[in-house]
């Protein structure tokens, strides 16, 4: 019979090269850390940086996008607003707790003062 492709390669086998991944890969991907033994400092500022980490992502991406397609300039600049707002703040939060930790602050009044600033 006719071959269309006489020179087309044979296709490589990858489980001849690499093994079966499926059955070298681990299972179990869960980390061994329960919630409870994280400090709750640490807990409470990495949970409201993501919160308002996102915040600052949604706004900063919807807000232009409301301008430039729909001319909405205000429910655009609003977005943009919050966004720039939301992301001063996580770099605030940021830096509060690298000086409470890298100066090593261990004042609790002080903590609780700049935490809920």
């Amino acid at each position: 019979m006719f071959d269309p492709w006489p020179d087309e390669p044979e296709e490589p086998n990858p489980e001849s090269r690499w093994d079966d991944p499926e059955r070298d890969l681990p299972r179990d991907l869960t980390p061994d850390i329960d919630e409870e033994d994280v400090d709750p400092e640490i807990l409470e500022t990495f949970w409201r940086s993501v919160v308002l980490a996102n915040i600052a992502l949604f706004g900063l991406s919807l807000g232009p996008m409301l301008v430039y397609f729909r001319g909405q300039w205000l429910w655009g600049g609003a977005a943009i607003a919050l966004g720039a707002v939301a992301g001063l703040r996580v770099y605030h939060h940021y830096r509060a707790f690298q000086d409470r930790h890298v100066d090593g602050e261990d004042d609790d009044a002080t903590d609780t003062a700049e935490r809920n600033a």
